[in-house]
């Protein structure tokens, strides 16, 4: 079943323009500053909304190869496979500098930055 309109990112939009163009003008100081803030935090959800399902779904594919699990993880969270990979990390099971590692820490980071502020993402 579709979602009705208007869609989540629809909305999100409305109110991120809201707040941008017709209220932030208006507001000083302190205000100001708590819409600024409210502006991000709409445009990192919109992103998230987006973009979060692959990010993970890559983060977790990547996790699964790393680690040499089964890939019948599918009951296993995500940030349960990271704790099993900062254990293994610890316990000496993988280098910490293995190419597969690090090419994994980079591939993550890159993600979680151009959701939570794609400024500082490195460009391909």
């Amino acid at each position: 079943m579709t979602q009705p309109r208007p869609t989540a990112d629809e909305l999100i939009d409305a109110v991120r323009a809201f707040l941008a163009d017709d209220l932030l003008p208006t507001l000083e100081g302190r205000q100001r500053f708590h819409a600024r803030v409210a502006v991000n935090v709409l445009d990192i959800v919109g992103r998230e909304l987006r973009d979060g399902q692959a990010a993970d779904d890559d983060e977790r594919s990547s996790l699964v190869t790393l680690l040499a699990v089964d890939d019948d993880v599918d009951d296993v969270d995500t940030s349960d496979l990271a704790r099993l990979l900062a254990e293994a990390i610890r316990g000496g099971d993988i280098a910490i500098d293995d190419p597969s590692l690090l090419d994994h820490l980079r591939r993550t980071a890159d993600a979680d930055l151009r959701i939570a502020n794609p400024r500082h993402a490195p460009t391909d």
